[in-house]
């Protein structure tokens, strides 16, 4: 008998059966058959994966701005993440919270897997174009989703090809897929990517430039929340350019840096973004874009986002759990002209997902942006080409200093640190900055605790006991 599902949002997954995932309440309620059997049914799907995915269980807080970043020694923390502070991973309250990320994780890989199920098995009611469209999106979220395991569950890559990494899961309804090394997962990551990118070549992002989408009004056209949202439609969701940066990042890990720094570039070179204008900045509060919107390469819209970060970053009346930011004066040398350190705090506490309560802009976590394949080309490039990774630094700091948009406060010179130092100043709040230090064996600032030296035990998470005890998994 088949049950009934709910479609949207709200998402209780089961690797039994597709129709359980999807739990909101709408007036038409239908059968997982005849929600894949219109176009517009798989789109649904899809939204329902990113709505996941938005949650606080996830990007919307603890893998991102929360429990990440405090693995990266952005806070000074208090008793509530004090053990995550210290990487007390066996602690019994870091365990059960690791344990939701990998279920949660896999959950939305499932979801993803039932839809290019789905796809291939009702393949007839969708065009060509609905049918390249929907598989795109759906490969680069298992991508996606199955990199940030690999991230967070195995040794990286180019220390430890051979090492155990984590089940890649290519097929709906697989309790136990089969464990791969950390070589092959980088590997499955990228083809997964590549047929991606080939399905979304005619994606729609490329007949719109979106940070240039206005709304049309009779004193003429403007920017306001209805441009703001359309351009989400295109940003909010994966797009052929986000599997561009995701490819760059996927080189980037097994140490393809030409092949990371023409991906990158290819993004850039696109005209479809583009960094922080001044302009953006020096608004009324209402119109302050926060977020730096028109660099978002790949984002999640999330309303309730705004509360939660409320809750993890603002002091309340004798409250005493909030995180506040470890040495945001020295991080930012005090420069006041820096838009990230004027504009993302308030004294000790992170503003940046807190938008006046009329901006026009929906509260959104940004999950690759613009920024970060200007870094990434500044530390692929480093070693083979310095001025040519000075070159992309300068460029993304001036658009982030005040006064500096021709380059009168160019570096002349640039370490290794400088680029690692900006990228401390630019990913806070977007738990990309943990994974920096991994990649390159960085030793971390404990703050209070001084050096933490780079080692495995901090930087990969144990597995689930219940993966554990799951003992054999299937066969390749």
């Amino acid at each position: 008998m088949k049950r009934i599902l709910y479609i949207f949002i709200g998402l209780l997954f089961s690797l039994t059966s597709c129709n359980d995932w999807l739990d909101v309440e709408l007036d038409n309620k239908v059968d997982d058959d005849k929600l894949f059997n219109t176009a517009e049914g798989f789109k649904e799907a899809l939204a329902g994966v990113y709505s996941s995915m938005s949650k606080s269980s996830m990007y919307g807080g603890r893998l991102t701005m929360e429990y990440v970043d405090v693995l990266a020694q952005y806070y000074n923390s208090n008793s509530t993440y004090e053990y995550w502070e210290d990487y007390d991973y066996e602690n019994s309250g870091c365990r059960s919270i690791i344990s939701g990320m990998w279920n949660n994780l896999y959950s939305c890989i499932s979801q993803a897997n039932c839809i290019l199920e789905w796809a291939d098995k009702n393949a007839g009611v969708l065009s060509e174009s609905d049918r390249n469209q929907i598989r795109g999106e759906a490969l680069a979220l298992r991508a996606f989703l199955h990199f940030d395991l690999y991230r967070l569950f195995a040794p990286d890559v180019k220390w430890a090809q051979n090492a155990e990494g984590i089940p890649y899961n290519k097929e709906f309804g697989v309790s136990l897929p089969p464990m791969y090394s950390t070589k092959e997962v980088v590997q499955l990551v990228i083809n997964d990517l590549l047929e991606a990118e080939k399905c979304l070549q005619n994606d729609p992002i490329q007949n719109v430039v979106p940070y240039m989408i206005r709304t049309s009004t009779s004193a003429g056209d403007v920017v306001d929340k209805a441009a703001k949202d359309e351009m989400d439609k295109y940003v909010a969701r994966v797009n052929l350019y986000s599997v561009k940066a995701m490819l760059a990042r996927a080189y980037q890990a097994r140490g393809e840096y030409v092949a990371a720094v023409s991906k990158a570039k290819e993004v850039i070179d696109s005209g479809k973004f583009r960094l922080l204008e001044a302009t953006s900045i020096d608004q009324s509060e209402n119109m302050v874009d926060l977020l730096f919107s028109d660099e978002h390469i790949f984002s999640l819209r999330n309303k309730e986002l705004s509360t939660y970060t409320k809750s993890i970053f603002k002091e309340t009346s004798g409250g005493t759990t909030a995180l506040r930011m470890e040495g945001s004066y020295n991080l930012y040398d005090g420069n006041q002209d820096d838009f990230r350190y004027s504009k993302w705090y308030v004294d000790f506490d992170f503003i940046k997902y807190v938008p006046d309560s009329n901006s026009i802009f929906t509260t959104k976590v940004p999950l690759i942006k613009l920024s970060e394949m200007y870094l990434l080309i500044a530390e692929c490039t480093y070693d083979t080409d310095p001025d040519e990774a000075r070159r992309y630094v300068n460029m993304l700091r001036r658009h982030r200093i005040r006064g500096n948009q021709e380059g009168a406060g160019d570096w002349m010179y640039l370490s290794r640190e400088d680029i690692f130092k900006e990228m401390r100043r630019e990913y806070i709040g977007e738990g990309q900055m943990w994974f920096a230090h991994k990649r390159n064996r960085l030793n971390l600032s404990g703050g209070l605790t001084g050096t933490i030296e780079a080692s495995d035990d901090i930087f990969v998470f144990p597995l689930p006991d219940a993966e554990i005890e799951s003992g054999n998994r299937n066969e390749r």
